[in-house]
């Protein structure tokens, strides 16, 4: 805040000063009162107006700059508060009563909101852990009859994957309590996901190439399963029987290791790319009958975000595409080497 701003935003101290100098000047001058008088009262009277406003000023300029550089170095800006002193004048005293009713508040909301995030996902959490018994045993008993038609196996993989998804999507706002960052191995997690799927992708004559995956990252186990299910699920959903090929391989390239997983799937238009990781996008193809719900990969770029793992994607129409993950390599995996 400058001086010039302030007197602008206390011209009504600037019309009253005035009114009552010119005033007294009027009196002076109705006595016969001397022009020097006049002069130096007035001159008096422009000089303490100005330093009292000027005292004024700078008192709240540095009020203002303490809190500017509270700001500036909190993280949690709505801690202010917390730091902020009493103050001495009415003013500062009310303006901290304020910002405190103001984060009691937020708080009670927050911790309202809190609650029933908590209830929602404690719901959906005994919601899956119920319907995995009946889904366990719909697969016993298509176990015991493999006359049934294979599709309802594959129906029910889908639908076991579904749950799975809503699973990890009620967990996702709170990654940080769910999951445990360890040494993996790359290889033994692109093969866990392939063999979990090996029946849907012999079904549909997939052809599928490993390689270059001897690699050992730090992540969550358990939460990059799912991340490279929900990849490849998107290559058999989007590729063509009989003709789906599919190659995962790695590089580590600088301080990182780079994950590949391409297919020669349907490819997504130009135009669309930068919008597929948006919750509920489906894209052109994914509104062509491919049943697509748009949070798979929502997921996968969440999910990543809180892993400070990086996720990208290129594709070309009719060519296929390329999901390219980077895992950052700490010290520590680069001494253990």
């Amino acid at each position: 805040m400058r001086y010039g701003q302030y007197i602008r935003e206390h011209k009504l101290w600037v019309i009253i000063f005035a009114c009552l100098l010119g005033s007294f000047e009027i009196f002076l001058l109705t006595i016969k009162g001397s022009g020097w008088l006049m002069v130096y009262v007035a001159a008096a009277c422009v000089v303490g107006f100005l330093l009292g406003t000027f005292v004024d000023y700078k008192r709240w300029a540095k009020y203002f700059q303490h809190i500017d550089n509270l700001m500036e170095d909190l993280d949690k800006k709505y801690l202010l508060c917390e730091l902020l002193e009493q103050g001495d004048t009415q003013e500062e005293k009310k303006l901290k009563e304020i910002l405190y009713d103001m984060e009691v508040s937020m708080n009670e909301r927050v911790s309202r909101y809190r609650r029933g995030s908590k209830e929602y996902k404690e719901y959906i959490e005994s919601w899956v852990h119920e319907i995995k018994l009946p889904i366990a045993t719909m697969k016993m008993i298509l176990a015991n009859h493999k006359e049934q038609d294979p599709g309802l196996e594959e129906e029910l993989g889908r639908l076991e994957g579904y749950v799975e998804q809503s699973l990890f999507y009620a967990r996702s706002n709170d990654v940080e309590k769910d999951y445990l960052i360890n040494e993996v191995s790359l290889e033994r997690t692109v093969q866990e996901v392939i063999l979990k799927r090996k029946k849907t992708l012999r079904n549909i004559k997939t052809g599928i190439n490993l390689h270059d995956l001897e690699q050992t990252i730090y992540s969550d186990s358990k939460w990059l399963e799912f991340i490279l299910g929900q990849i490849v699920d998107n290559s058999i959903k989007y590729g063509e029987e009989g003709k789906l090929r599919l190659e995962i391989y790695s590089e580590k390239k600088d301080n990182a290791v780079l994950l590949y997983i391409k297919d020669n799937g349907c490819g997504i238009k130009s135009s669309e790319t930068y919008r597929v990781f948006d919750k509920g996008f489906t894209g052109s193809n994914g509104r062509a009958g491919k049943n697509s719900t748009g949070i798979g990969l929502y997921l996968c770029k969440k999910l990543c975000d809180r892993l400070e793992h990086n996720i990208g994607i290129e594709s070309e129409e009719g060519q296929g595409t390329t999901v390219t993950i980077v895992f950052p390599l700490s010290d520590m995996v680069q001494m253990t080497e």
